[in-house]
Parts: C-alpha cells; structure tokens; sequence
C-alpha cells in the first residue's frame, strides 16, 4: 500500500491579478489577490518541497509579472515553513511543476535536496523563446546553480518511491509535470500552472474567494470551452487540452476534490 503523505499549502508571497489574465476576455472588472504558493509533502521520515516561490529579485519596487503589485522572496517561505515546523535542511528533494520565476525561486535555501523536473523544462529555460525572455517567465541565474546541484532530469511520466508520481503535462511549458500524490485525505494531483485556479479546470463556477477572503460572482466560460478554460499564458494549446484529459483521466471520479491548482488561495485554509 503507497505511503500516504501529509499536504499542507505554504504561503510564499502574493500578487494583484486582474481574472481576465486567467480568464481572457472574461470578467475585465476584477482584480484580486492570488498567493505564490509552494506545497510541503511530509511523512514520517521525510520531507519533500513542491515548488519553491518567487524570489525577491523578481518582486521590483513591489511588483512582479506584468507590473503587478507583490511581495516575495525566501523569507516568506521560510517563515511557512517554520510554521509547519520544517527546517530547509529537512527538505530532502524538491519537485518542480515547471520552472518559472515563480516557482523555482529560493532553490538556494534547500541545499540538502534532490531537485527533480523535466527535460523538456531544462531546454526551455536554457533557450527561452523572445516573449518569454520579454516576460520574465524564467530566471536565467539558476541555471549555473542547477548545473551545479543533484538534480534529476525526467523524461515523461515516472513514479517514484512512497506514493508519489510525476505525470507530464505540457501546455502551460513544454516540460510543465503534475505530481501525484497519496495523501491521508486520498489521492491529490498537483499541477502546478496548469490550472492556476479551480475556475481554469471546471469553467462553469460562479464563485471564487480571494486570499483576503472576498468571494466574488464570477461569469461561467461560454459553453464553447466546455470544462477547461485556458489562462493566457499558454506555450502550446494542442498541448494543454491533451494534458486536462490526461489529469481527469487520472483523478477518475474524483474530479475537483483531487486538483490541487498553482495559485488558488482556498488552499491556504483547506490544506
């Protein structure tokens, strides 16, 4: 029977977003705020990171992607993880969803740890196309630290010791991975940005609460999307929709219950 870890959400900075960012098109008038989140797998022997937040560098005069209004940096992870009483040498392997700015930050702090991702991610970061290095989507400063760091490079889907897998599903990047887990409130499925909220894999909610708290009406996507509605930030289409039937395919009759997305802050309460 696969070991069934303990999943807690950690506060790794926030960000203002407008929703039509991640709804294109769609509710123009709202702006919320969206925490960076990473996620603390932990069991009785182990500790294992996914994701590791935005870096202070990328938060300018208090703001980040697109000029946005943010805060971040290590010190917020470090203050969630002494929250949840985990040193960052306790940490013995990181997994990246994928490996933008906001997500493979602060990989300095876990020196002890095995750091996981795909291949596919790798080259990405090491040739970005014109609009990503526009964007800011990665950080080229931690490719001589990766280079440097036990690092594990996967090709495809592959499961891993204690419960855990890695399944890949490109779209939001080409080497973008969703790792599932067995947790002691059953199976999760975290997938990093490919849904960073509920309202991207199940387009027909009329509700959503932010990181403060305030729930907003939000308008349901128009019936041509069907269940997936897309972020704007998506490297390959064909892509993307192929890896939502994926993820379904394994959360089965689980659906919502199963997803954990990127940056909903509903997490933050419930795990």
């Amino acid at each position: 029977m696969p070991k069934q870890w303990r999943l807690k959400a950690l506060y790794a900075g926030k960000i203002s977003v407008p929703k039509s960012a991640l709804t294109p098109g769609i509710d123009l008038d709202i702006v919320y705020e969206a925490p960076y989140l990473a996620f603390l797998l932990v069991s009785a022997e182990r500790a294992i990171l996914v994701d590791t937040g935005i870096s202070e560098t990328f938060i300018v005069d208090g703001k980040a992607w697109g000029g946005l209004p943010a805060e971040g940096g290590g010190d917020h992870l470090l203050a969630s993880l002494a929250s949840a009483g985990v040193n960052p040498t306790d940490v013995d392997t990181v997994i990246f969803t994928h490996l933008h700015n906001d997500h493979a930050g602060n990989t300095k702090l876990f020196e002890n740890a095995r750091l996981i991702f795909q291949k596919d991610e790798w080259k990405t970061l090491l040739d970005p196309l014109p609009v990503m290095q526009l964007r800011k989507d990665y950080d080229s400063a931690i490719i001589d630290d990766l280079r440097s760091r036990d690092c594990t490079m996967v090709d495809g889907d592959l499961e891993l010791a204690d419960g855990i897998g890695l399944l890949k599903t490109p779209g939001h990047t080409p080497g973008s991975q969703s790792v599932v887990v067995h947790t002691d409130k059953g199976l999760r499925v975290l997938v990093g940005d490919h849904f960073h909220h509920y309202f991207n894999g199940f387009s027909q909610l009329t509700k959503f609460e932010d990181l403060k708290g305030d729930i907003y009406d939000i308008t349901p996507a128009p019936a041509v999307y069907g269940q997936f509605m897309p972020p704007s930030i998506v490297y390959n289409y064909y892509d993307w929709y192929d890896s939502c039937h994926k993820v379904m395919a394994v959360v089965g009759t689980g659906g919502r219950d199963c997803i954990v997305p990127g940056h909903e802050p509903i997490l933050l309460k419930q795990l």
